[in-house]
């Protein structure tokens, strides 16, 4: 989950007193597009990502194999570790 703000649970509340409903599950339906998003990138199965209101995510691809290479070899790291 992402670090909570005031805004945030401003908004969670907001929903809350207008629709009902516990602030865990309006949390959860805050969440899902960032997580989405999150597992979307992480996986690489887009070519951009466009958000209302918060504009299009798109990934350099050069940018986007060098993560994946570092990410490979810390998990391998990891790995080793144990």
């Amino acid at each position: 989950m992402l670090a909570k703000n005031k805004l945030k649970l401003e908004l969670i509340k907001e929903v809350q007193k207008e629709l009902g409903g516990s602030c865990s599950e309006i949390e959860s339906v805050v969440e899902s597009q960032f997580q989405f998003i999150k597992y979307t990138i992480e996986k690489g199965l887009f070519n951009s990502v466009r958000m209302p209101y918060f504009g299009r995510f798109k990934v350099n691809p050069y940018r986007l194999q060098k993560l994946n290479l570092a990410l490979a070899k810390n998990r391998k790291n990891k790995d080793e570790s144990i």
